[in-house]
């Protein structure tokens, strides 16, 4: 991949900055929280059955937004949790839905660790004068405490979240919004993220660069075809005008 020409690099955000894979155990306590509320016991569902119980949740929920370009990930999470408890036999009512993202919300902001080579490898481009901006498909409340607490915001230039946007990844008017305040064309710009239908295919159809963050060495992305796959965050600076003078 061309290591010249990028003005600017656009992040993923969950699984991209910080392992969102880490959280499976501090989001285990909001899946037990909406079964007891369901009037289920959650020692005797037992924690797969539980996870199982949310994963189908979740694909109900993705289908009633499945061809929206914009919608309000605390919608989708509030859907999954009632799905989830319709799942387990119960039900819970919007109120207690709301209360069980609350408790995610708030789990994920104070528990999420960055990769740690997240604020090296965003200084380094920043230093190097490569435009930094975090794409994200999340809601504006959890999106912004989290840069703060994280220390992003000494790194980044912007954020564009799915809700600022109107736009949820992979529509095309996300990457347009982040472009536009990149101030950059989509063949001076790499994004960078871990999913293959929202960070590669998306952004690559608007003609923008894609670096792939791969889940393990053998992961193959098939008929995504990123520009580059990498297995690490400092991989970017090999991908980037500041590689060439390392």
């Amino acid at each position: 991949m061309n290591t010249v020409n990028t003005a600017a690099v656009l992040f993923d955000f969950a699984g991209t900055l910080f392992d969102d894979r880490a959280l499976r155990d501090v989001h285990l306590q909001q899946l037990r929280f909406v079964a007891a509320a369901a009037g289920a016991e959650p020692d005797d569902i037992g924690d797969a059955a539980l996870r199982t119980a949310y994963r189908t949740g979740m694909g109900i929920a993705y289908r009633t937004v499945a061809t929206q370009p914009a919608y309000l990930h605390r919608t989708l999470f509030a859907t999954a949790f009632t799905a989830m408890a319709e799942a387990l036999g119960g039900h819970i009512d919007d109120h207690t839905a709301q209360q069980a993202v609350d408790r995610q919300y708030r789990a994920t902001i104070d528990e999420a660790v960055l990769r740690p080579d997240c604020l090296e490898t965003l200084a380094a481009l920043g230093a190097a004068g490569v435009h930094v901006q975090i794409v994200s498909n999340i809601d504006d409340e959890q999106l912004l405490p989290m840069i703060d607490r994280l220390g992003l915001h000494r790194v980044i230039d912007g954020a564009v979240s799915s809700e600022s946007a109107r736009s949820c990844k992979p529509d095309p008017a996300i990457y347009s919004v982040a472009l536009a305040k990149a101030g950059v064309e989509p063949r001076h710009a790499l994004f960078v993220g871990d999913s293959l239908g929202h960070d590669v295919t998306g952004p690559a159809a608007l003609g923008i660069r894609t670096a792939w963050l791969a889940p393990a060495t053998s992961a193959d992305p098939g008929d995504a075809r990123p520009d580059a796959v990498i297995h690490a965050l400092a991989d970017v600076l090999d991908l980037v005008s500041v590689g060439a003078s390392r």
